[in-house]
């Protein structure tokens, strides 16, 4: 199983299209799942995180009753996509638990990888576009420059934690040179979603020291768009509509403030004479589709993650399990719209912090069961 779920996640980097990628989930990856169900089961029982995350999926799906846009091929597809995410957060959660050592090494492997995939994707984009003033569109699955930017930010996060606890110099410098890719690759996306979020991440990962590098993250952030004025001058102005965008998705609550309009209603918003996709905040979307039903439950869920990702701070001094967290909960209140997806990008940056923290705290409260800091792969 651990086998199958490394593959999966190597993935993200590897796999050149996304279809094949969920393929690798839904024929390999949920089977083996389904298979632990009985183990599951039991290692959540009377586990408070795991009963919020299923009861806001459960919602979430029960406002497909009233949802205006209702079709059974719609409701059956959103339906999959539930069950694929909650059993990558239940097994993530198991496995990080069950299987500490091997899944620590993975977890380094695939800093390795995010890294690596940086690299290349940097020089092959540059390689035929213009430098530093095009957005890099990183190669493989994760093309689209915000999305990519986000999941490959939680790496540069990860990296940067290896980087401070690692014990020796040679790893230390190793896993630094490793996070000046990432943050490279974070940069020339241009994606300020990805930029905010790693700014927090790290603020609460290295305190004072995460200063240094989330001004010279800014700084050369707007460089890099300054390098082209048109595209600065887009930037900029594209950035000014997300106010107009959330005010808009609260004026049409009308009427729906405690249900919402149901998880199938088009997530199209119209503001600024112009037709939006999505809500650019996955909180307000929570609200459109769930009512002030499923905003509350997705901050319920938020709020027991973060009390118990601060406890293994102050118990434990993990401050990575935080980080991550804080994280993706910033990145979704800048983009992104629906959480209940099928394999994408927001699985990584998002959703897995919560599994972790799902699966290490209730087993974690015992002085001898630290895994963080840990020495190294």
């Amino acid at each position: 199983m651990a086998y199958f779920y490394a593959v999966f996640i190597a993935g993200y980097f590897l796999l050149p299209m996304a279809a094949g990628h969920r393929r690798l989930y839904y024929f390999l990856v949920l089977p083996a799942v389904l298979l632990l169900w009985r183990e599951l089961a039991d290692f959540y029982r009377r586990n408070l995180l795991a009963g919020l995350l299923l009861a806001y999926a459960a919602y979430m799906l029960g406002t497909l009753a009233w949802s205006a846009d209702f079709t059974a091929k719609a409701a059956l597809q959103t339906a999959l996509y539930a069950v694929s995410l909650l059993s990558f957060c239940l097994v993530s959660g198991y496995l990080w638990a069950q299987q500490a050592g091997r899944l620590d090494r993975y977890a380094h492997r695939a800093t390795w990888l995010a890294a690596a995939a940086a690299l290349v994707s940097i020089v092959a984009w540059y390689a035929g576009n213009p430098f530093p003033a095009s957005r890099l569109e990183p190669l493989g699955v994760m093309h689209h420059q915000n999305k990519a930017a986000c999941a490959y930010g939680v790496f540069l996060v990860l990296c940067m934690h290896y980087t401070f606890g690692e014990r020796g110099r040679d790893n230390r410098l190793v896993y630094a040179l490793l996070g000046l890719a990432l943050l490279s690759l974070v940069l020339l996306t241009q994606s300020r979603t990805a930029l905010a979020a790693t700014s927090v991440g790290l603020l609460a990962l290295l305190g004072y020291r995460a200063l240094v590098i989330a001004a010279i993250g800014a700084a050369a952030s707007w460089a890099l768009l300054a390098a082209n004025p048109r595209e600065w001058i887009y930037r900029v102005d594209a950035f000014s509509f997300r106010p107009g965008i959330w005010e808009r998705v609260l004026q049409d609550m009308q009427g729906h403030w405690w249900f919402g309009h149901g998880y199938l209603i088009d997530r199209q918003v119209e503001a600024y004479g112009k037709v939006f996709s999505h809500a650019h905040n996955s909180y307000l979307a929570s609200l459109r589709d769930g009512g002030a039903v499923g905003l509350a439950l997705l901050l319920a869920l938020l709020a027991v993650a973060a009390t118990w990702a601060w406890r293994l701070y102050r118990l434990r001094a993990e401050r990575i399990y935080l980080a991550l967290l804080l994280y993706g909960m910033t990145a979704i209140a800048m983009d992104y719209d629906r959480l209940l997806v099928h394999p994408k990008e927001i699985w990584l940056f998002f959703w897995l912090p919560v599994a972790l923290i799902m699966g290490t705290y209730p087993g974690r409260h015992q002085p001898d069961l630290a895994r963080y800091p840990e020495n190294g792969p």
